[in-house]
């Protein structure tokens, strides 16, 4: 027999070095016996019409033609229903923020103003909120608070648009921009005043907006559910491990109360202290009591069987994770920065513009008007940069993403193309905050994929 791909030979072997003999049954694993007679041991995580794909026990995946396997094994996987898989119900416990963090990511709690998500940043070393915003393309900084953390604001020479209308805008220089761990040096972003078109701008609730521009590259993953929002520092001016092994992302950052960040894994630990394998393979002991209350509760956690276990599951991705949660994935299309994602307003098929900036939804009117919407009179009015815009009341009687079902919504309706009124805009609308929390979405940049779920 041959077990294809070859790498499943070596697989075995690893495997008994490991260890050392048979996995007992109740860790999920069972035994595959190829067409030679030979046996491995793995988890049947995924299937297709002509193929399986397995976990082995090293965290390695690989996918073996059925014709490879016995006709036993080959009637399993045919029976097999991976929702009830015996591995994949023991990582249901797993939470989004335990999946990514043994992925190198750094958490961040955001808080709501409304329905809008800010989260606290630092420009040149000068502390400011920063609104996420899935919808903005560029990041964008507040000239005062870019002036206050000493930046250079240049001529007021760009241009800006928003739903309401447009505002000057200056390339700003910027030594550094940071979020924890993840540092930017020398970037270019532009600014303007984020008070423009505000009534009173001493409501002003932010200091900044992060853009697609900065999420991108830091593989952001936004979680509604959780509140959280989560970054890579490995792709940032402060990375210390190679962001293009994915190897070096099984290691957890832990901050101490003295402002150290180690970036490693617990190989063992005392009552009182643990000690970390660090990404360039030192080791290191470091007493619980130093560690930030958060690191401290991990470590405190901490044992070799729950250790066991999550090595066993870090190979999930966040789609299988929240699959298994009864999520529906939505691979998103990206288009500059922006993401859009195809759904239906009533009944038919319509593009949405996911925007994380926007408190509410909103519909372009003349998408509203096409597609059957109750539209009222222009007598309400839209707010953002750049002012207000007249805006009338819409009723979706129905709105669909997948199996997500939204009836009966009021949003407001207005001129999203103004300022090309002969073009294609391409979306009915924005698929604001509201919905997005009213399903517990998900966002994620690496995957390229969006997460609902309806409750």
């Amino acid at each position: 027999m041959n077990l294809r791909p070859a790498t499943l030979t070596a697989a075995i072997l690893l495997l008994s070095v490991i260890t050392g003999g048979r996995l007992a049954a109740d860790d999920g694993y069972r035994d595959f016996t190829g067409s030679n007679g030979k046996v491995i041991q793995a988890v049947l995580i995924d299937k297709a019409d002509e193929s399986a794909t397995l976990l082995l026990s090293n965290g390695d995946r690989a996918t073996v033609p059925l014709t490879n396997l016995s006709p036993e094994d080959r009637k399993y996987v045919a029976s097999w229903n991976k929702e009830k898989a015996l591995f994949l119900a023991k990582c249901q416990n797993l939470t989004v923020r335990q999946v990514l963090e043994l992925r190198g990511y750094e958490p961040f709690d955001f808080r709501l103003d409304g329905n809008s998500i800010l989260i606290d940043g630092k420009l040149n070393g000068k502390e400011g909120a920063f609104l996420i915003d899935t919808g903005a393309s560029t990041s964008l900084l507040h000239i005062p608070f870019a002036k206050e953390a000493g930046c250079e604001v240049g001529e007021l020479d760009q241009i800006i648009y928003g739903v309401a209308g447009q505002a000057p805008a200056a390339f700003t220089d910027v030594p550094t921009i940071s979020f924890g761990e993840s540092t930017f040096k020398g970037a270019t972003i532009l600014a303007t005043d984020l008070t423009n078109g505000l009534e009173d701008p001493s409501t002003l609730r932010m200091q900044a907006i992060l853009g697609a521009d900065i999420m991108s590259q830091l593989d952001a993953v936004i979680s509604y559910p959780e509140r959280q929002i989560f970054l890579r520092p490995d792709k940032s001016a402060a990375a210390e491990v190679d962001a293009t092994d994915d190897a070096n992302l099984a290691f957890r950052l832990f901050k101490t109360l003295d402002k150290k960040v180690y970036r490693g894994e617990i190989k063992s630990k005392t009552p009182t202290v643990i000690t970390l394998l660090l990404v360039e393979g030192k080791e290191l002991q470091l007493p619980i009591a130093r560690l930030i209350p958060e690191d401290a509760k991990y470590a405190n956690d901490w044992s070799e069987e729950s250790a066991y276990f999550l090595k066993h599951c870090q190979s999930l991705t966040i789609q299988e994770l929240l699959v298994l949660r009864k999520y529906q994935s939505f691979e998103y299309t990206r288009e500059g920065n922006h993401i859009f994602v195809d759904g239906t307003l009533n009944d038919n098929e319509a593009t949405f513009l996911i925007d994380t900036g926007a408190d509410s939804s909103l519909l372009h009117l003349k998408a509203a008007n096409d597609n059957g919407c109750e539209v009222g009179e222009m007598n309400q009015f839209v707010q953002g940069i750049g002012g207000k815009a007249p805006a009338a009341v819409a009723i979706i009687a129905k709105l669909t993403m997948g199996d997500a079902l939204l009836t009966n919504r009021q949003v407001l309706a207005t001129d999203l193309n103004r300022f090309d009124p002969d073009g294609d805009l391409g979306y009915v609308g924005l698929f604001g905050a509201d919905f997005m929390r009213e399903l517990d979405a998900v966002i994620t940049y690496r995957e390229q994929r969006i997460f609902l779920i309806q409750r």
